[in-house]
């Protein structure tokens, strides 16, 4: 495989990994967001750095999506990549599926992150859920909870940030490895030999060269 595949394929690994990281870390501070009531119908929240690294988060998976996508000519539909598609049919359309596959997950995990990001910008607001609980005597009382981001969010949007890239990144292998198996089959095609002739060496001559056996002197 050519190095500036390698190159690419590394770098848009790296930007995954560093995404599904930022979302793991989100997770852990988003706990952090509620301060409580500061009053009969309003919750009060703190800025964590779950607001960073969700922004974060969502910006790098993108970024990994955007280079892969670039690097393989959208996936073989323009440019080079669109010529050496032509054949394999079957194989064109797994990775298109990969394709799409990679890009729905990554567009999912960005909305996720960003959505869990927005909901750790901190400040006051009326986003309670009121819960009736009964009294021990009888009757109910009306409670007043602050709703929180619910747990998961950011863990699901690193998990889906990580497939959609490994999938993209299958699918760009595949258009390069098959785009040089099409130069090579091309290249042979032409009458120009993938691995170079062997060297024929001048048969040696017999005993006593090629002019006959040399007659005795003193013989006519």
């Amino acid at each position: 495989m050519q190095k500036r595949a390698v190159a690419v394929s590394v770098a848009a690994a790296l930007l995954g990994l560093a995404a599904a990281a930022l979302g793991f870390a989100a997770e852990h501070f988003k706990h952090k967001a509620l301060v409580g009531r500061s009053g009969a119908l309003r919750c009060e929240y703190r800025r964590t750095p779950a607001l960073g690294c969700g922004i974060l988060a969502a910006a790098l998976s993108l970024s990994a999506a955007v280079v892969v996508t670039a690097a393989s000519g959208c996936f073989s539909r323009c440019g080079a990549g669109a010529a050496a598609a032509e054949s394999g049919r079957r194989r064109a359309t797994g990775r298109n599926v990969l394709a799409t596959l990679a890009w729905l997950l990554v567009l999912s995990a960005a909305a996720m992150f960003l959505y869990g990001a927005s909901r750790n910008t901190g400040g006051t607001g009326n986003s309670f859920t009121a819960v009736s609980r009964r009294r021990p005597g009888g009757g109910s009382d009306i409670d007043i909870v602050c709703s929180e981001l619910r747990d998961g969010v950011f863990v699901s949007a690193a998990i889906d940030a990580a497939i959609g890239i490994a999938c993209a990144i299958a699918a760009y292998v595949d258009i390069v490895r098959h785009r040089d198996r099409t130069v090579t089959l091309g290249v042979v095609a032409m009458g120009q030999p993938a691995y170079p002739a062997p060297v024929a060496y001048p048969a040696q001559p017999p005993y006593g060269g090629y002019g006959g056996a040399k007659q005795p002197g003193g013989t006519a």
